[in-house]
């Protein structure tokens, strides 16, 4: 289904303005990495964590999201659909109807105890960079074929998890 022109750039400037009231500005990063997510395991009493693991190289990246974000993730992974569209679903349906693409998701910082993503859209030949939470980047980039990075200096921040027996592949 095509929208038409004036309503497509109706709804372009919603998200323009948007990504302006969150503080959104085009940027470029550089020291983003390549990665993949590597597995998602539930670790017992903190919940569900997703490794993403550098393409060329060996480190890692845990980062806790919620169980249904995972479930999306690893139905996505899977290359399952669901009866029905989830939110990453319908997320990703949203951007092809707008003639928009998703170019990638970059798990950007580390702020206290939380990550932070970008996902990057490209717009009519523009880019545009909308904050996100990176479980909700991931599941919608991987619906979308769309690369993963994380930002260079966050795997010197990562947080530990201890494999081992408390721990199960969901």
């Amino acid at each position: 289904m095509r929208v038409a022109p004036p309503r497509r750039a109706f709804l372009w400037l919603v998200a323009s303005l948007l990504c302006l009231a969150c503080g959104d500005t085009p940027r470029r990063d550089t020291g983003d990495v390549p990665v993949k997510v590597e597995r998602i395991v539930l670790h017992e009493g903190s919940g569900p964590v997703i490794i993403l693991q550098e393409k060329s190289g060996d480190r890692r990246l845990p980062i806790w999201i919620g169980m249904r974000e995972a479930e999306s993730i690893a139905r996505a992974l899977e290359g399952k659909q669901a009866s029905r569209p989830n939110t990453h679903d319908l997320a990703r349906n949203v951007v092809e109807v707008l003639d928009a693409a998703v170019e990638r998701c970059v798990v950007t910082e580390l702020r206290g105890d939380v990550y932070y993503a970008r996902l990057v859209l490209r717009v009519d030949g523009q880019t545009l960079e909308i904050d996100s939470r990176p479980s909700d980047a991931i599941a919608i980039a991987l619906r979308s074929k769309a690369p993963l990075f994380v930002h260079a200096s966050l795997f010197d921040s990562e947080k530990k998890v201890t494999p081992g027996q408390h721990e199960r592949e969901i």
